[in-house]
Parts: C-alpha cells; structure tokens; sequence
C-alpha cells in the first residue's frame, strides 16, 4: 500500500524550485504543474485541471507502474484528490539520445500490451538508477491509453523514440477498436454486396456491419439472411413497409442496435479501400468526427474535399486491381487532415446520442445530413477529414438515380437531369424544412465545413400578397402575417403545405388586421409584396448575416424592408438536441 500525504503537510519554503509551471495553460488547455526538491526527494504537484493528471491517476490504478517505477514513493492528496506524486532519487541512465537498457525496455512493451497503456516519452532522460540501484521511470503523468496513440499531439506530446513508436503501432492495431458500419438499403442489392466484400476484405474482420432493409424488393432482404448465418458480425433490420422509412429514420435505427462505440454513417455505394478504418481511428476520439475522403468516377462536379478518378461507375465494370494498384503506387499524395465533415463518418455512439441523432423532419431523406453536422459544430465537436483514409463511392444510388449511371457512347459518364421524381420532390420538402429550422439554405466551405449564421425570430408582415407569394416566403419566418384578403388561401396553402412538414402551418401563417405585430417577435419585417423583386428576395436570403452585421435595436430601412428590431438574441444553440 503506497503512503499517502496531503499537499498542505508538504514544507514547500523548505524546497528548491526544480519547476514552476503552475498556472500554465497553452491553447486553452492547462499544462500546469511544480517540481520541487525537498531532502532525498522529487514533489511533483499538478494543477487540479492539469491535462495529464488523470493519465498518472489511471495509470497508477492499474498497476502500470509495479516494476517499472520503483522511485515512485508517496502519492500527494489534497482532501481525497490526487494532485500529485513523491519519488525518490538517483541519475539519469543518460541523455535524450542515449539508448535504453534492453531488459528495461522490454518490461515496458510488456506493460503496454498488458495494460493497454504506454509511456510517451520514453527516453533516456526519462529514465533514473536509483539510490538502490534499480532502473525507473521518472516524470509519470505520460501514461496514455494505447487506443490515444495517434492523438497525444493534442497535448503536445510526441512519442520518442521512432524505434519504440513502431513497436506501439503494432500494439494498438492489435487492441484498435472496433466500428459498426451503419448501412441503410433501398433496392440497392449489388451495390450492398459489392460495398460488403470491400469492408471484408479490406478492413478488420471484427468490425459491426448494421443493414436496414427499407422495404427492398430485389432480394436485399433474403440476401442478408444468408449473410448472417455465415458472418456473426452482422446485424439485420427491415421496415416491413409498406411506406418507405428512408435513412434519415433507418441512420438511427441502426445505431441503436450498434454493439461498438464508434459508428460509422456509410453509404451502400461505398467501396472501402486497404486500412480505411485504422486511418479514420488514428484520429478519432470523443468530441470529434472522422471522415474518409472520397474518390469518385466524374459524375458530379469536382471539389477540393474528394478527389475524381474513374475506375467504374458501376460494380460490373469496377477496376479493383487498377484502383489498389494506383493507391500502392503513392499517387495519393501525403496530405494533412482538413477541417470538413462528409459521408462516411464515424463518431462516437454517446457523441452521436447526446444530441438526438439525425432530426426525423427530414425524412425519407435529403437535409438530414446537412442538419445533424450544423448541430455537431454547434455543440463543440471537432469535424476531421483524413486523406490517407480513402472509399471509392459510385454516388447516389438510393432514390436519386434509381436505375445507376450511364455513359455516353464516347465513355463520359453523366447523371445530371436524371433525378427520380421521387428524390427531386423530396429534396423541395427538405430544403424548405431546413430553411423552417434554420432561417438560411444549407451552406458550408470548399470544403463541406458548415457554415452556420445566427438564427432569429423574425417576422414578415406583409402587404398586397397571392398564395404564391405565401408559398416562397412562409419557411424563411418565424411566423408571416398577411392582410385582410388573405382568408381563402391561407386556409388552401395549409392544407396542400402541412403534410411535408412537422411544423403547424397555423402557428406560421396569420392575418394581422388591425392589430400591431411589430411586438410579436424579436424582429418584424413590413415590405409591400407589389415591391418584391430578385433582390429583394436577396435580402430575404441573407437577412441572419445582415442582421449580424448591421442590425440594431430600433427600427432600420433596408431597400424596400422596414425593420422593427426589439431584440438580437439569436437560437441556433436551441437546435442542437434533436427531440423527435
């Protein structure tokens, strides 16, 4: 049983200051903490919020430093906390360069496979022969968990030597974790079969695979029954119909039934390429969002977030090997992570659910996407896109384009104009439900980081309307009020309107009368619709970036717009947590 004493019994006037770090916060992050050297010992004091003191409260818990710390004397405590640490004296075994005693470094690749945790810095000035001749760790707060290894840089820790960090490498390959691959399907059989022997094939064996069956009709359903007697892996769901559920629902149907930590949202259309998975968790942690980087056939316009190569835009035609070959070939520069969030991604299960999951106002599909990483940016989560992490995705085989990809006869491939009814439909419902939800179209960087202005309440008060004019401007308010010729349609444009949204058109749409609506909400806006052109419709558009920048409280003129501004609290945190 290691003694005990408390911070205040320790004589610090008595003490020479090795150390004086206290107080020390770099980057938003607390790097403080104070050597002292009292008579024949080292005091190691830690801030209470200092980064790494539960890495040494972890570390000793588990044992990891029975045999190799054999300096370590004493914990120090303040009341029940641990705050810090007492060892005893010797020498350095040598400099930062100098090797390490091999039986000594054996011991500790041995505790790191053992307790599934390793020491960061393991060099020679690290590394003390006490008075009893024994060979110690010193400086033990640099205990991480093996799965941290790739994320250390976060406290500005580096493993050292290179030679130690290969050997930790493989340590944490052999305790990586494990992901479900979360994939609804729709009628998408050969493409989920193609995507399946990829994840096989290519990644661990031990990752989840999670399939909802969305009321397929091509086999999809029995296809996955086979599959799960052969792979114990595997985990199957069907929306027995006959409404199409779609994925935004079928997205967090899957993730409840997830047995991992981490999830992957994954498309059915998605080839994953050699050690996809270890890149992604090389970054991964709680608070943060991996994405995979992409590689296309040119069916959509090229962006800077994927990279366009053709090796087939069907399954039948896929050029596998020419796509291994082109990867091991280097062609896929060394490229640092960037900031930006797309399909696929993997986050932490509790990460995902402390939110809500994806916002069923979007379902059968189209937004929900969109939505959910407007709310991870709101609520602090850090979006991480790897390059050495690589699918190869056909691109929208759901609803979208049902009957796959064509060529022309000269080889171009092209998508463009044929949409289903179906998804173009849809995509009007979503984009005005997010328009409802956000007060602005979905907008994001080159690459794909969202882009998230201030939400607020605003009115439109408005003159001389038709139910056309209701139509197009109803999703950008809080609420729109019309005048006394209004009755007719309104009644109508409810009617048509309510069953693509969850929100009550009746709250939304009002007569004003006589009455003054200019206290009804935060922001009222009064324009004549007789006025209303493409600029003005400009306006509406941007009005949360023109409110940011130039509002007011009072009344403002703005091209054809009186603004009657009684307050500029803003709500864009009120929607992270999804409560549908």
């Amino acid at each position: 049983m290691i003694n005990k004493i408390q911070l205040k019994e320790i004589d610090t006037d008595s003490c020479e200051i090795i150390l004086n770090k206290a107080g020390r916060v770099v980057d938003g992050i607390n790097h403080g903490r104070t050597v002292l050297k009292g008579d024949g010992v080292y005091y190691k004091i830690f801030d209470k919020d200092y980064c790494r003191r539960e890495n040494f409260v972890k570390a000793f818990e588990s044992g990891f430093f029975e045999g190799v710390a054999p300096a370590l004397q004493s914990l120090i405590v303040d009341g029940n906390d641990i705050v810090g640490y007492v060892t005893g004296t010797g020498t350095p075994i040598g400099s930062e360069f100098d090797e390490m005693p091999k039986d000594f470094y054996k011991k500790i690749l041995s505790k790191a496979r053992d307790k599934k945790m390793f020491f960061y810095d393991l060099v020679a000035s690290n590394v003390i022969r006490t008075n009893d001749n024994e060979i110690s760790l010193i400086d033990l707060e640099s205990v991480y968990n093996v799965d941290e290894l790739y994320t250390i840089s976060k406290h500005n820790a580096k493993v050292k030597p290179n030679y130690y960090f290969t050997e930790l490498k493989k340590i944490w390959k052999e305790n990586m974790k494990k992901i479900s691959f979360i994939q609804p399907s729709r009628n998408n059989l050969k493409y989920l079969k193609w995507s399946y022997e990829s994840i096989r094939k290519n990644l661990s064996s031990d990752h989840e695979i999670c399939w909802a069956d969305d009321f397929s009709d091509d086999g999809t359903w029995e296809w996955m029954n086979e599959i799960i007697k052969k792979d114990k892996n595997v985990k199957i769901y069907r929306n027995e119909g006959p409404k199409r559920l779609g994925h935004t629902i079928l997205y967090d149907t899957l993730v409840d039934m997830a047995t991992n930590d981490i999830v992957m949202i994954y498309h059915a259309d998605m080839y994953a390429c050699p050690k996809m998975d270890e890149e992604v968790l090389k970054h991964l942690e709680p608070g943060k969002v991996v994405s995979a980087t992409r590689i296309e056939p040119p069916l959509h316009p090229d962006g800077p977030e994927k990279i366009l190569h053709d090796f087939g835009i069907e399954p039948e035609e896929f050029k596998e090997q020419e796509l291994l070959d082109w990867l091991s070939s280097g062609m896929v520069t060394e490229k640092e992570p960037t900031k930006g969030i797309f399909a696929p991604w993997a986050i932490y299960k509790d990460d995902f659910t402390s939110i809500g999951g994806h916002d069923s106002l979007y379902a059968p599909q189209s937004k929900e996407d969109s939505d959910i990483f407007n709310r991870f940016v709101l609520n602090g989560y850090e979006l991480k896109q790897t390059w050495q992490g690589l699918v190869y995705h056909m691109t929208c085989r759901g609803s979208r384009f049902a009957d796959g990809a064509k060529r022309n006869p000269d080889g171009q491939v092209f998508m463009k104009n044929r949409e289903t009814d179906e998804w173009l439909k849809q995509n009007i419902r979503s984009t005005r439900n997010f328009i409802r939800k956000w007060g602005h179209f979905v907008k994001h960087d080159e690459m794909m980081m969202p882009i998230i202005p201030p939400k607020y309440d605003i009115g439109l008060q408005v003159m001389n309307t038709d139910i056309n004019f209701l139509r197009e401007l109803e999703p950008w308010c809080s609420c729109i009020y019309l005048d006394g010729n209004s009755d007719a349609y309104i009644d109508e444009y409810i009617k048509s309107e309510q069953p693509n949204t969850k929100y009550d058109l009746t709250k939304r749409v009002k007569q004003y009368g006589v009455d003054d609506v200019t206290k009804n909400h935060d922001i009222v806006v009064q324009f004549d619709a007789r006025e209303f052109d493409n600029n003005a419709f400009q306006v509406i558009n941007n009005m949360s970036e023109i409110l940011k920048d130039s509002g007011e409280v009072g009344t403002m003129e703005y091209y054809i717009f009186r603004f009657f501004i009684n307050s500029l609290e803003t709500y864009e945190k009120e929607l992270i947590i999804c409560e549908s």
